[in-house]
């Protein structure tokens, strides 16, 4: 059997601009192949080289940089050999035709080997599908395991990719099948597609696989398995002789989010045996059971529905896709008994759902599938499949943060590169300007000290003094600070500091404390008598600047205190108010 790969690296390179290590996750691989096969001669098949061509496609994404997943199927229109019958089919005759196929799905990983190549190996799961040359008659199909080794040439948007696979298939005493695939391989950007902007040109944080995750990124596998109840058409199976009944079955599914995460490409297969709901038909002993089971490829694409859980986002869900129906038949006797006997159909799929999030990167998943075989005999079949299960959402690319200096834009945030530049040196001060008028320089000769007169400012800078621990205004401390008020409205722009002072009797922070409380008294008595209270700087010193050493309330009196000094003038003199 003949199996392709996804040259990972390559296929990236030629649609990233041409560079083979530059792979994207969520990047969407598509491509299509001639194929050449070398069947196992249990098969009893013309492996001629002119006899087992065939042809075949491939779709799959990036999970990772130099990771992907890819599925593939192809089909050979082979012979059995003249005088000798296919051995898969009683009905096959000697040197008769014989329809041969395969799907094969796998995990890819690339090795850049320079700007526009890389080798792929991979590894993954096989069924092969054989049956005479027309739609009735008994066929056979094999499950296995798949292994191939390829390489992928880039020229400017589209890869050459040739692989060699081999097919191992361990039933009836096993089978192995080798081939050869050539073709051509492209990866679209769907982000660019459909309105986004491109993600082939984004740089990507460390590649996390279960980290919190709020919504699907690019990349972000999803793994999941289901239940499944299926209506099965009347057409389905073999009729009139083998129909399965309705029932119960399961499955799972594997999907990739693209390099615009609103966009799924996923693939799933189920299982459902199911007794036979035909009745007995033309003399002929019926099947008993019937097992369904299929497989399906499809595109979703993801309606963002708002936050379910934990803030973890839900979605719905519209898909679109391929599948091929398989049926086997059980039990029932005589020579035209179906026992042992299959039958497959290719159609169309399409499924609505909804993805419900949970917990972290894990989903309730819900779907409704529909399936068309139009080439089901004699008429057409569909089937309708209901599903409930989990899904787990692994891995994803986020985009890099990136450097936010000028210049350093374009390199991340965590590159040792990214630190600040240098600040500017400042600009040279400017030349000092004459302290007595601001509108000429220091050197100006006309920057001299204006003569001014004497102010006597005993009535603004006067203490006022305090009763033992006691902070409220005494009526001789009033009449002091009514003095004051003149004077300060006289010189609006003037600062005042107001020193709180204390005795000598009590600790230092209790001090502190009361010289603080008496500096605040004073100085709401002058806001309280309309001046500005952004005027006043309050401090304390406590006990620390007594103005009298002595041990005696008459010494201690002269310390309980608030003394004012005046911090600035606000103009080029103090101003004596009228009434002084």
């Amino acid at each position: 059997m003949l199996r392709r790969s996804w040259t990972v690296c390559a296929m990236t390179a030629l649609l990233l601009g041409g560079s083979a290590a530059a792979q994207s996750p969520g990047t969407l691989l598509v491509g299509g192949f001639g194929t050449w096969t070398k069947f196992d001669s249990k098969w009893n098949l013309d492996s001629s080289f002119g006899n087992s061509w065939g042809y075949g496609g491939r779709v799959g994404a990036f999970i990772a940089p130099n990771w992907n997943v890819e599925a593939d199927g192809w089909y050979t229109p082979a012979q059995s050999p003249a005088g000798a019958r296919f051995l898969g089919s009683t009905t096959n005759v000697a040197g008769g035709d014989v329809k041969a196929s395969a799907f094969t799905a796998r995990l890819m990983y690339s090795f850049p080997l320079a700007n526009v190549a890389s080798i792929h190996v991979g590894a993954g799961g096989a069924l092969e599908n054989y049956r005479g040359g027309t739609d009735g008659g008994r066929g056979q199909y094999q499950f296995g395991a798949n292994g191939l080794i390829g390489f992928n040439l880039g020229f400017g948007g589209v890869a050459l990719r040739v692989d060699g696979l081999v097919n191992y298939l361990p039933s009836n005493g096993g089978y192995t099948d080798f081939g050869a695939q050539a073709g051509l391989q492209f990866a679209p950007d769907l982000a660019t597609m459909f309105g986004g902007a491109s993600s082939n040109t984004t740089a990507w944080a460390p590649y996390m696989w279960w980290d919190e995750m709020v919504a699907p990124l690019p990349g972000t596998v999803e793994l999941g398995g289901f239940a499944q109840w299926s209506w099965f058409d009347e057409n389905a199976g073999h009729p009139p002789q083998a129909i399965p009944k309705d029932g119960l079955g399961y499955g799972g599914r594997l999907g990739v989010f693209l390099s615009d995460p609103r966009w799924e490409i996923e693939g799933d297969g189920y299982y459902s045996p199911q007794d036979n709901d035909a009745v007995a038909c033309c003399g002929v002993g019926r099947a008993t059971r019937v097992v369904a089971h299929a497989f399906a490829a499809r595109l979703n694409y993801n309606f963002p529905i708002g936050n379910f859980i934990g803030g973890r986002q839900s979605q719905f869900i519209l898909g679109a896709g391929g599948t091929r129906t398989s049926y086997r038949f059980e039990g029932g006797t005589g020579a035209g008994s179906l026992d042992n006997q299959y039958t497959y159909n290719f159609g169309v799929s399409g499924l609505a759902g909804i993805r419900l999030g949970i917990a972290n990167r894990t989903a309730l998943r819900i779907d409704g599938v529909v399936d068309y075989m139009p080439n089901t005999k004699p008429n057409a079949n569909l089937n309708i499949h209901a599903r409930g299960g989990l899904s787990f959402l692994i891995g994803g690319a986020r985009p890099e943060v990136m450097c936010t200096y000028a210049g350093l834009e374009s390199i991340p945030a965590s590159s040792p590169n990214c630190v600040a530049p240098p600040p500017p040196p400042p600009p040279p001060p400017p030349p000092p300007t004459c302290q007595y008028n601001p509108n000429i320089l220091a050197t100006d000769p006309a920057c001299v000290a204006p003569v001014v007169a004497v102010v006597d400012t005993t009535a603004i800078t006067g203490p006022i003094y305090f009763d033992f621990d006691k902070s409220t205004i005494r009526s001789d401390a009033a009449a002091t600070l009514d003095r004051k008020i003149p004077w300060l409205q006289a010189n609006p722009g003037m600062r005042i500091r107001i020193e709180g002072n204390a005795d000598e009797r009590g600790s230092d922070e209790y001090n502190l404390a009361l010289g603080q409380r008496r500096a605040a008294s004073a100085k709401r008595y002058l806001v309280d008598h309309g001046i500005a209270a952004d005027r006043f700087d309050l401090v304390s010193y406590g006990e620390e600047r007594p103005v009298c050493t002595e041990h005696n309330e008459a010494c201690w009196q002269q310390n309980r205190r608030d003394d004012f000094r005046i911090v600035t003038i606000g103009s080029d003199r103090i101003v004596v108010p009228p009434q002084e």
